[in-house]
């Protein structure tokens, strides 16, 4: 007789380890955000250990300027907070174990650390890559954006030039923080050097006024320009709306879709014209039922950055692999090629300005651990 395997079920398996790592990468040059300008970021590690030695693995990017955590204080939540909710629980269990994790108010990184981590070992669990549990066949190459931060007009262009040409970006994502008609200048540079090919679309942080938007950005369409991300920064629902509905390119929600809930009112408001889902504040699951509602609503949805490494690039392949919603638009997915180094030890397929998941179960990524000691704070 030919012995059979037993595949594990919800009793077989429990989570006996919650550790959180306090990492700052170093950065290949300095990167100028709105608020800060680094040269290195902080990250948190979160790893989650089953009694039978199998672990899985989630990371975020902590920017105080940007989210109001740091290292040290989402790494005590994970391990204070929620350790003593997950020691002991099914990891097969992710919809209740999230259920009683929503106990504690808010925490909303930590939350989507950990569902990313419990979809990591589900797919470890049952020895399959995340993307099949999602439904995927065999993914083909994600094409990728890249930010550029040049301080300057020919330097934005310059940036925007090389990361086509030598890196093989699909998408670009422009910087327009002048209020003027210097951001035109610098659209229009950017897509006389790249091409009609290149997806372009433009993020203002919030820093324009609406008069400056009304008399400004229209004229981005002039550049084939995709969307309008952030223009102002709206307090009214009501008056995002309104110059929604004035601009001849969508509006691409971010800042103002941090949940669920806030998509679907700006998509009701019809104040938006695209979400970017950022895992770090909807985790896999709750950016799962987003672009769900942007499908039924017609609306196109693209993974945006945070800040990710190479190991937290890996969810957001296989999320993009397995759903063709989102397979029409390049992914911020880029920032790992802004890091000089990481933690990441695996098979990462970066060709060309794309990147493919593999069949590794799980999320394919795992830990060098002397390069995790030698980041760790």
């Amino acid at each position: 007789m030919v012995a059979v395997s037993k595949p594990a079920t919800s009793c077989d398996l429990k989570i006996t380890g919650v550790k959180a790592f306090r990492l700052r990468l170093p950065f290949k040059s300095a990167v100028a955000y709105k608020s800060v300008k680094q040269s290195a970021g902080e990250y948190v590690l979160l790893r989650l250990t089953l009694d039978n030695g199998l672990q899985g693995f989630a990371e975020t990017n902590c920017r105080l300027e940007q989210s109001g955590e740091d290292a040290v204080s989402l790494a005590y939540q994970l391990e204070t907070f929620f350790a003593p909710r997950l020691l002991g629980a099914d990891p097969l269990g992710r919809l209740a174990i999230m259920e009683r994790l929503n106990a504690v108010r808010d925490c909303r990184a930590a939350k989507n650390l950990i569902d990313i981590a419990l979809w990591d070992l589900c797919g470890r669990i049952l020895v399959q890559p995340v993307w099949r549990l999602l439904g995927g066949a065999a993914p083909g190459p994600m094409p990728l954006s890249w930010i550029a931060h040049g301080n300057t007009v020919d330097g934005q262009i310059a940036e925007a030039r090389k990361m086509r040409d030598t890196r093989g970006y699909r998408g670009l994502k422009l910087k327009t923080w002048r209020r003027s008609r210097e951001d035109l200048r610098m659209i229009e540079g950017v897509r006389s050097a790249v091409g009609d090919e290149v997806v372009i679309y433009i993020d203002c942080n919030g820093s324009y006024a609406e008069s400056e938007a009304r008399a400004v950005l229209p004229s981005v369409v002039d550049f084939g320009v995709r969307f309008i991300e952030e223009p102002c920064d709206f307090t009214d629902i009501r008056r995002q709306a309104d110059l929604a509905g004035r601009l001849p390119v969508p509006l691409l929600g971010d800042q103002c879709c941090e949940s669920l809930f806030e998509a679907h009112a700006h998509l009701q408001a019809r104040s938006i014209g695209g979400v970017s889902i950022k895992m770090r504040r909807t985790g896999l699951t709750e950016s799962l039922k987003i672009i769900n509602l942007c499908e039924a609503s017609g609306v196109p949805a693209l993974i945006g950055t945070d800040s990710e490494s190479r190991l937290a690039a890996m969810p957001r392949a296989h999320l993009h692999a397995a759903i063709p919603w989102l397979q029409g638009l390049p992914a911020e997915t880029h920032f790992f090629d802004k890091l000089e180094d990481d933690v990441f030890r695996g098979d990462f397929k970066f060709r060309d300005g794309t990147l493919t998941p593999n069949d590794a179960p799980g999320f394919g990524a795992d830990i060098d651990e002397a390069k995790l000691a030698k980041y760790a704070f």
